[in-house]
């Protein structure tokens, strides 16, 4: 940085603090008045050297003062995101595992369903079966007929 005529260091004017005058126009008609209007000598330019050096440090300690603020606001809007990120992937790794289970039990549901389906088929089969087997009147006429024929020899 710069070095102002103090000795103290100064920002450039590009940055958003201004420049501070070394010494204003009111203060240079104060120190005047002061002395009466006699043209400077060493000692009271040693003295403006001195007030444009206090008032360069003011603003750094206010410059420094607001910096300091903005730097803890900054930290604590940097926690703040850190605590969101953390949440959010923590939702994020909830939302996964909700999705492989809802997977995994449309994929139980379909299994199911496939296994009633297959079950279905099987007795659709046995009822045709059943059907094809189903035997004429004569047969059972004969099926009764062997029946009554046995129970009266028994008896």
């Amino acid at each position: 940085m710069p070095k102002s005529d103090t000795g103290a260091s100064s920002r450039s004017k590009t940055e958003a603090e201004p420049q501070i005058n070394v010494a204003s126009t009111t203060e240079r008609q104060s120190l005047s008045a002061q002395h009466g209007g006699k043209p400077q000598t060493k000692e009271s330019g040693l003295i403006n050297a001195c007030a444009a050096a206090v008032n360069d440090l003011k603003a750094n300690r206010e410059l420094v003062e607001s910096l300091t603020t903005e730097n803890d606001a900054l930290r604590t809007r940097l926690e703040t995101e850190k605590q969101i990120t953390a949440l959010l992937t923590e939702l994020n790794e909830t939302r996964k595992t909700e999705t492989d289970a809802l997977r995994e039990t449309v994929a139980a549901k379909n299994e199911a369903i496939v296994a009633k389906d297959a079950v279905i088929a099987s007795q659709d089969t046995l009822i045709e079966a059943l059907k094809k087997k189903k035997s004429s009147p004569w047969k059972r006429l004969g099926d009764v007929l062997i029946g009554a024929a046995l129970f009266a020899v028994l008896k």
